[in-house]
Order: structure tokens, then sequence, then C-alpha cells
């Protein structure tokens, strides 16, 4: 999915391992790890504090965001196929 690649690529520009964001986000790193690579069933108040800890700048939260309405878009058309 590109939105979870988009999100491990901030996390790595910042240098921040899946520990580092779980301990922000007050969970532990199995959590965050099944958010991380599972962003579609995530809540989106869960998804805005990902990025919140993220620190996000604008750049990075408008191609987040296109790329997890692609992830949708996507999922919606291979479930109504399927």
């Amino acid at each position: 999915m590109n939105a979870n690649k988009i999100l491990k690529s901030i996390r790595g520009q910042r240098l921040l391992t899946q520990n580092d964001i779980a301990e922000k986000l007050g969970i532990s790193r199995q959590a965050y790890n099944m958010y991380e690579n599972d962003l579609l069933h995530c809540e989106l108040d869960l998804i805005i504090k990902i990025l919140k800890a993220l620190e996000t700048d604008d750049s990075e939260l408008n191609n987040f965001l296109n790329a997890l309405k692609q992830d949708y878009l996507s999922y919606n058309l291979y479930k109504n196929d399927g």
C-alpha cells in the first residue's frame, strides 16, 4: 500500500523506530507495527495521532492523504470485484 510506504518513509527520515512512535502514542511496538502495516483498518483519530507524533509537514501530509485515498479506492474496487 502506498500510504504505508509513505508513513514508513517519514518515520525513517526522522530516524525514528516503531518503538519510538509507539512510546509517543502510549502503545506497544507490536500494536504500532500492526497499525503502520494496515492503515485502512485504523480509526481516523489514530491516524491523526500517528501523523502528529511524526510531526509531518504540509507536503508530507498531502502526500500521505493522497496515497491513503488511492489505497482506499483500490481496496473498494478490489472488494467489489471479489
